[in-house]
């Protein structure tokens, strides 16, 4: 890097000149492999297709392919895959996995770590035996390593390149004094998988029965009030499992968010600046209807412009739709203003796409007065549904509307919304047969 700096100081460059000087200072073919990774899209699939264990030393034999989220049958491109690897406590080892694999030796037997330290660039499968010896050892690997081991079971379970019953299985093994961000994953990763729940709610209780159970705990553990000198992640989590134990109806911590909310004018301690956007939510999420107009009346009062605005955006957060449905009106009069009337949209959806799409369409030139943007504010509302009729309504509202040219955010939302409803009808059933099985 100094010697690029050097050779063109008060000079331009192109991004070949800095792959070369990093190229001539490594024995690995950097050019080649920037390339791969800056000229092409799509994520690198490194296979683990098998792995040999003789004489305290484990051979992989790897593969490549291309994970994808929407087109599996597509032809997958080629990468030069910088891959590190190691057994679980032992040593990395590298090696750079073409189009046509690679084999890497590595120090001990047990559990592999396919992308140790999670610096690659790549996302990792293995059969079914290296899983199991993975989860094993799970409770013994770094943060971070928990992370990425966590982040690709969930993908890939949900993308059906892999059995959806290893994260689950991951997330029971998770212990309740893990690292911080290793809950934070799990918590967002249960509320990811909770909103492919949302057209089933008989389906969803068993779910969030689960869910709850694993959560809860961990909340219980750290506590609602913050202890001196703690963590920034702790912080961090403690606020993101209220919010999702909200979310998922935890009757305790939506009981305990209105109480400290009832507190909050004689005891400052119970509504503390760190938690209130979090505990504003989680009551506005669950208003009914005496409590919304409350909160609309206190939007109507308030002074200060930014506490105006995240109030009239909390009254649009609403799960009850008869609340939804008043704030798509009040959206689009003059009271909340046209910021916060497309904002307010923008939340409807979040609950509910399809109410706020089909809303937004029947009132298209008031919603286009108020957005920057239609041909992108339109998908945007629609991104989060799971109804493949909504995605028809949105390709035939977006060609009828709108220039050919300004196509590609409805049809990236189309894709979204196949993808959704394809987890939904597709790999929901295996989530609800591990539920049946563990509660055996």
């Amino acid at each position: 890097v100094r010697r690029y700096l050097r050779a063109h100081a008060y000079g331009n460059t192109v991004s070949d000149d800095l792959w070369r000087e990093i190229g001539a200072g490594s024995d690995l073919p950097v050019v080649a492999i920037a390339h791969d990774f800056t000229r092409q899209p799509g994520v690198p699939l490194l296979r683990i297709v098998s792995a040999t264990c003789e004489n305290g030393r484990t051979t992989l034999e790897l593969a490549q392919g291309e994970f994808s989220l929407d087109a599996p049958g597509r032809a997958p491109l080629a990468w030069r895959i910088p891959v590190v690897a190691r057994i679980a406590g032992q040593a990395p080892e590298r090696v750079i996995v073409g189009p046509a694999g690679a084999h890497l030796a590595l120090a001990g037997c047990g559990a592999i770590i396919g992308n140790a330290g999670q610096a690659g660039y790549y996302r990792t499968a293995m059969p079914a035996a290296q899983q199991a010896a993975l989860r094993t050892a799970f409770v013994s690997l770094d943060p971070i390593d928990q992370l990425g081991v966590l982040d690709d079971a969930w993908l890939l379970g949900l993308a059906g390149a892999a059995p959806i019953d290893g994260a689950l299985d991951l997330v029971a093994e998770v212990p309740d004094d893990a690292d911080p961000s290793v809950w934070r994953a799990v918590a967002d990763e249960m509320a990811r998988l909770d909103g492919f729940y949302r057209l089933e709610p008989a389906r969803r209780v068993a779910w969030r029965r689960f869910a709850i159970a694993r959560l809860a705990p961990v909340l219980a553990r750290i506590g609602w009030r913050a202890a001196a000198n703690e963590r920034t992640a702790t912080t961090v989590l403690r606020a993101r499992l209220i919010e999702i134990l909200g979310e998922l109806g935890d009757e305790a911590t939506i009981a305990e968010a209105k109480r400290r909310y009832g507190q909050r004018k004689i005891d400052p301690e119970a509504f503390p600046p760190a938690l209130r956007k979090t505990l504003l939510a989680v009551i506005a999420g669950h208003a009914d209807s005496a409590s919304w107009d409350a909160m609309r009346a206190e939007a109507v009062a308030e002074k200060s412009p930014l506490a105006k605005d995240r109030l009239y955006r909390l009254l649009a957060s609403a799960e009850d739709e008869t609340l939804a449905r008043r704030a798509l009106e009040l959206a689009l009069s003059d009271e909340p203003g046209a910021t916060n009337g497309a904002q307010m949209l923008a939340t409807v959806a979040e609950r509910h796409p399809e109410l706020a799409f089909d809303f937004a369409v029947a009132h298209a030139d008031a919603v286009e007065r108020i957005t920057i943007i239609g041909s992108r504010f339109f998908p945007r509302l629609a991104s989060e549904s799971l109804d493949p009729g909504l995605a028809k309504r949105l390709d035939a509202f977006a060609r009828a509307r709108f220039a050919a040219g300004s196509l590609r955010p409805a049809k990236a939302a189309i894709a979204m919304i196949g993808y959704r409803a394809t987890v939904a009808r597709e790999r929901l059933g295996a989530v609800d047969g591990w539920l049946r099985a563990r509660s055996r």
